[in-house]
């Protein structure tokens, strides 16, 4: 589970273990943060406490070579994997209520760059894991801020990439029996600040 240091990652992670599944997940929050409440510590013991087996990994999904390296983990010590949740998103509280011409470029290359790309890269590296075993699932976290205004402009185009390549690289996927769907969890309850 990509992004599991709070939020909808961490609450599908803490329910994989709860059904006895062995979970990685990555997330950049390591040091305590009452901005941001969550870590990847917080989220392990929360697992364990669930009955499931934990596996924390400090990932910035920004960096192409760290996600490698989550993946080339999962291969040595499992020699599998049978699912990925894509879930690692950008902060994106600061485009909440501005216009798109009032905030800065750089968002763009966040949300994008995290939310869109990482899924993709993600993708990639679990399917080469899954393909050869003929077996595997993919859930992208998307929402119906695809197909309607939801947050944002950035936001918008995010969630339609993720819906795209989604249906595309499913497509691809099939042929080999993996699948790949994206799940619109709406509204979910954040941890108390």
């Amino acid at each position: 589970v990509t992004g599991a240091s709070r939020g909808i990652g961490k609450g599908i992670a803490v329910e994989l273990g709860a059904a006895g599944a062995t979970v990685y997940f990555t997330g950049r929050s390591t040091e305590p943060d009452p901005q941001r409440p969550g870590t990847l510590a917080a989220t392990a013991e929360e697992i364990r406490a669930q009955g499931g087996r934990a596996v924390a990994i400090r990932c910035d999904h920004h960096v192409d070579a760290e996600v490698a390296e989550v993946f080339a983990r999962i291969e040595k010590d499992e020699g599998r994997l049978d699912l990925l949740v894509n879930n690692a998103t950008a902060e994106l509280s600061a485009m909440i209520g501005r216009p798109f011409w009032e905030l800065p470029l750089g968002l763009w290359d966040d949300v994008i760059g995290v939310g869109l790309r990482s899924h993709y890269v993600a993708s990639h590296h679990a399917a080469r894991l899954m393909v050869p075993r003929r077996r595997g699932l993919v859930v992208n976290i998307s929402s119906h801020g695809s197909r309607e205004y939801l947050m944002g402009v950035v936001y918008g185009v995010g969630k339609a990439g993720v819906e795209k390549l989604t249906k595309d690289a499913a497509k691809e996927l099939r042929p080999a029996g993996v699948g790949l769907v994206s799940l619109w969890p709406g509204l979910a309850k954040r941890e108390n600040r």
